[in-house]
């Protein structure tokens, strides 16, 4: 029985390390296309949902026999400390609260399992040092991969699978003009910048530590190359996240030398970029004096007693899908996605009557933006964190989106369950502080948990699949190789 025992762990440490390698490859590359569907939401459940189960299921099998591993960390700890409040807080939602649908909340609470879960894949991967470089190469190649099929979409009509709304999500094959945002692999073009803010700290982190001349010039590329997908995604967020984290990278790798030219070059080049310098220019202009009024009224949240004025965190009155007035068209000529047919002509240049009324257009589109944001959603889950501080209303309770994903934890999971999400962060600044110090590796991805962390502000990024499963799984394998280092 011992044998059998020791040859089946030999089977598992040979398959988790492919595993890992496969599902970073994959899950980048392969469009969501629906396999089934999931009764009471447009959610599908997707291949890439089928080979992660299978991954998770060896990952147990590993779990079970190396328990003592599995827990000694404090971040392993502190991520099934998150499951198990939010397994109590989903009970008191269902039972309780009674304000979801048991199994949408079950699902939901499964899909945060099913994400988090392949932190454990990648911790038990690393079997050597050497093998965390592997995998990273792996990464690479996929995001030069994805690199390509944006620019076929950008230039030549290849098709998107986008789950932006309930029809597209069916897996409609679907056209981008050459004007319309990047998602290329993705479901749209926010999951695709969150991705590239995660993935560009490891490429320059990496060009920066390589010795080899062949490998310093591809990384090179795809850098750049990763950079220009970024701006044609023009996601104001994942820029903003982008520059943080490779500011605090090459602080890291006290590297304070480059800050001033990489992301001197970073913003001039967002200059050449019309629609993201137009997008960051509309919000300074329409939502800075709007922040100041919120900021005021947040004082009728914190108060206890209320306020006479009109909070902003009051019950909102707007319907869950509040219906949106139509834009003129944008300063840059965009097409509307059109299911198949030949790749339309773009318009023409505009006038100078017609560029001031586009412009109305970006400021319009970027208050849009804001308002669904800072009037609606965020409100909604402060409410819902009121009606249940510690444990909040449930998974699902706050819909598909609340574009902040620490709102989100505080309505869905109450205060308890945006501590224990928070904590396991804090555990993995104090594991790397304690053997990443001079872990490049560990500093590329203490930058990369940074630009997630900044997104979240803005995005529900770790509610993104194939974000969130890339992310997960690096950060296993980060603090694997940590181990590795301490147990070797």
């Amino acid at each position: 029985m011992e044998k059998l025992k020791k040859s089946f762990n030999q089977f598992l440490n040979s398959a988790l390390p492919i595993a890992a390698l496969v599902l970073l490859i994959f899950i980048p590359l392969y469009p969501k296309f629906p396999a089934l569907d999931v009764p009471g939401t447009y959610v599908k459940i997707r291949v890439d949902d089928f080979l992660v189960a299978a991954a998770l299921f060896l990952t147990l099998l590993k779990f079970l026999i190396d328990r003592q591993k599995a827990t000694r960390l404090g971040i392993n700890r502190a991520i099934i400390l998150y499951w198990v409040v939010g397994g109590i807080s989903l009970l008191g939602a269902i039972f309780s609260l009674q304000l979801v649908f048991p199994q949408l909340a079950i699902l939901h609470f499964l899909r945060r399992i099913e994400y988090m879960g392949l932190f454990f894949l990648g911790f038990f991967a690393v079997r050597e040092k050497k093998e965390f470089n592997v995998f990273l190469n792996g990464l690479f190649l996929a995001t030069f991969l994805v690199f390509i099929y944006g620019l076929g979409q950008k230039f030549f009509g290849w098709p998107v699978v986008s789950t932006m709304n309930e029809e597209f999500s069916k897996g409609m094959l679907l056209r981008l003009d050459v004007w319309v945002r990047i998602s290329s692999t993705f479901a749209g073009h926010y999951d695709l910048a969150a991705f590239l803010s995660l993935v560009l700290p490891l490429i320059l982190a990496s060009l920066i530590k390589s010795r080899s001349r062949t490998k310093q010039v591809f990384l090179g590329f795809l850098y750049l190359f990763a950079y220009y997908l970024l701006l044609n995604t023009v996601s104001r967020v994942s820029f903003v996240a982008y520059l943080i984290a490779i500011f605090c990278l090459l602080l890291f790798l006290n590297k304070k030398w480059l800050i001033i030219p990489v992301v001197g070059l970073s913003l001039l080049g967002m200059l050449f970029s019309e629609d993201i310098t137009q997008r960051f220019a509309a919000t300074i202009k329409v939502e800075t004096p709007r922040l100041v009024a919120r900021l005021e009224k947040t004082f009728d949240f914190l108060s206890p007693q209320g306020s006479s004025r009109t909070s902003l965190f009051s019950t909102p009155t707007p319907s869950p899908t509040p219906a949106l007035t139509p834009l003129p068209a944008p300063l840059t000529p965009v097409l509307k996605i059109t299911p198949g047919g030949s790749r339309p002509t773009p318009t023409p240049l505009l006038s100078e009557e017609e560029f001031w009324e586009a412009q109305k257009s970006v400021e319009l589109g970027v208050e849009r933006s804001g308002g669904i944001r800072f009037d609606y959603e965020w409100p909604r889950a402060l409410n819902h964190f009121k009606k249940s501080p510690l444990l909040g209303t449930g998974f699902s309770s706050l819909g598909l989106a609340t574009d902040n994903d620490y709102l989100r934890a505080l309505g869905e999971t109450g205060l308890l369950g945006l501590l224990s999400f928070l904590l396991i962060f804090l555990e993995e600044l104090k594991l790397i502080l304690e053997k990443g110090r001079k872990s490049w590796q560990a500093q590329a991805a203490s930058a990369s948990t940074l630009a997630m962390l900044a997104n979240a502000c803005f995005i529900d990024v770790f509610e993104a699949s194939k974000v969130a499963y890339i992310f997960w799984l690096l950060l296993g394998l980060t603090v694997g190789y940590l181990n590795y280092e301490k147990s070797s």
